[in-house]
């Protein structure tokens, strides 16, 4: 019997999986969501490794700590071959700045308006009213999504399409350092890089 490569064949090679940096301006919900939503994905095609920080609430303070991250990886061989920061709208007076500094160096700043909770409602509901900070954490406590900023252990990542869906309605001109209408998110284009698309 010949071996592969006495017929003739070569093995078809692998492509390796993209590296995606997400570093996340929350050190709870959002890193829980993404690694979640790795599990939940399971891409061949990308894999999101998340690094949280707790640099207070400083958009470009998370988009300078992505660059340390990013040039700490290429300077050790690791290097990412994308690398988004998420961060919330809030009433960050930098977050213009974070934007410019993000696009600068090709960095994807995504951002949820009012915050990264208005994206996991739509994990269960189609509704976009604009809600104060305080409503919006007592309502995903009541749809059991968060408690205590400790997303719930059956979080339903399988309807993260539709959360997307809801995404793009809110939002038709959704962007990568954008600021959307509230409430909006960017979080679609992250799952589309997850997914490998």
């Amino acid at each position: 019997m010949a071996t592969r490569m006495q017929s003739g064949r070569a093995r078809p090679r692998r492509q390796p999986a993209q590296r995606i940096l997400v570093v996340t301006e929350g050190t709870r919900t959002e890193p829980q969501y993404v690694e979640g939503l790795n599990r939940h994905l399971r891409s061949a095609g990308a894999t999101a490794i998340v690094k949280p920080v707790g640099v207070g609430k400083d958009p470009a303070a998370v988009v300078r700590k992505c660059m340390e991250i990013r040039d700490k990886a290429v300077s050790d061989e690791k290097e990412y071959d994308i690398c988004v920061c998420l961060v919330d709208v809030d009433r960050h007076e930098a977050l213009r700045t974070a934007c410019r500094l993000a696009d600068s160096e090709s960095i994807l700043l995504l951002a949820s308006n009012l915050k990264f909770e208005a994206w996991l409602r739509w994990h269960v509901e189609d509704k976009r009213s604009a809600l104060s900070s305080g409503q919006l954490d007592d309502l995903l406590a009541k749809l059991g999504l968060v408690t205590k900023k400790m997303l719930a252990p059956r979080f339903p990542f399988h309807a993260v399409q539709g959360a997307c869906e809801i995404a793009r309605r809110a939002d038709p001109d959704l962007a990568a350092g954008r600021i959307g209408p509230d409430p909006s998110s960017a979080m679609p284009i992250l799952v589309d890089l997850m997914s490998g698309r």
